[in-house]
């Protein structure tokens, strides 16, 4: 017999889902900023190309320049190390919940130290409860009648259908943003009557920070999504036996969830929120098939 649904709604437990969801929603907070930042003077610099330069008072070709640098390097050296340790502290909190909840032992070859108790009792406090994405009952599938190992199996392939999915969308959204931003600026490169040779610095070079957020967007979720694909993989065959995971295999499975919600590249809370319904049907459709 599994007790992973009393345990999930212990008030001890929950203080680790707290804090994961303040830290991730921190880390997203930045990520937000650094697509406003880079999406949006795209298309003021773009927009501006269609003044007359007689009546402007600075050479607006310099200041793109000295823009699309600036973002690219604060990109590199602020928003993705500081985006990249607030997701791992989330990555971690979520991982003592599930741990927790499982009783599974927790990994420091895998995961690191465990996040110290001020970080969990920080933010946790600064958590304030969303109707529209509640922490209560977490794994709200059915788990009846189920050995634990085969109940912490559904919850772990549970984890990685619903993130997966998720991904799937916000990959497609990104390229379909970027599409449409690309095409808006050739057009008013069109309309400018801009001419090849000042391509690169008219057209180019102010959509480059966009490119370079998009691709990165995409080929992190890539390399996400191809690692979640072989791991469910591993899960069905495991789910396939006729005897119980052992305790090993189920660490396995775990430590590669882990690296996946640390590595994975952060989806915005209002998508997420957008999503949510949907993907927890489609996600409680899967794991009822999937008993």
């Amino acid at each position: 017999m599994n007790t992973i649904k009393t345990l999930q709604n212990d008030c001890g437990k929950l203080k680790y889902l707290k804090a994961g969801r303040v830290l991730y929603s921190n880390a997203k907070y930045a990520f937000g900023i650094q697509i406003i930042v880079t999406v949006g003077l795209t298309i003021i610099f773009s927009f501006m190309k269609l003044i007359p330069r007689n009546q402007l008072a600075f050479d607006l070709n310099a200041c793109i320049g000295i823009a699309a640098v600036i973002i690219t390097c604060s990109e590199i050296l602020y928003f993705n190390l500081y985006v990249s340790g607030l997701r791992t502290s989330g990555a971690k909190a979520q991982e003592l919940f599930d741990c927790s909840v499982y009783v599974l032992t927790w990994n420091a070859i895998n995961s690191g130290s465990k996040p110290e108790k001020y970080i969990i009792e920080h933010n946790s406090a600064l958590y304030l409860p969303d109707p529209k994405a509640p922490i209560e009952n977490w794994y709200d599938i059915d788990l009846e009648n189920l050995s634990r190992e085969r109940a912490i199996l559904l919850c772990q392939e549970t984890n990685l259908f619903y993130d997966t999915k998720l991904r799937e969308h916000f990959k497609m959204a990104n390229i379909l943003v970027c599409l449409g931003l690309v095409i808006i600026s050739l057009v008013i490169a069109v309309l400018s009557d801009i001419k090849v040779n000042n391509y690169i610095t008219t057209v180019l070079l102010p959509v480059l920070p966009m490119i370079v957020l998009t691709l990165k967007i995409v080929m992190e979720n890539r390399k996400s999504l191809t690692s979640s694909i072989e791991l469910r993989k591993t899960i069905l065959q495991l789910k396939e036996r006729s005897q119980d995971p052992t305790e090993a295999e189920l660490r396995s499975v775990q430590d590669k969830i882990f690296c996946s919600r640390k590595d994975s590249p952060l989806v915005p809370d209002w998508y997420y929120k957008w999503r949510r319904t949907s993907l927890e049907i489609l996600m409680k459709k899967n794991a009822n098939a999937a008993e």
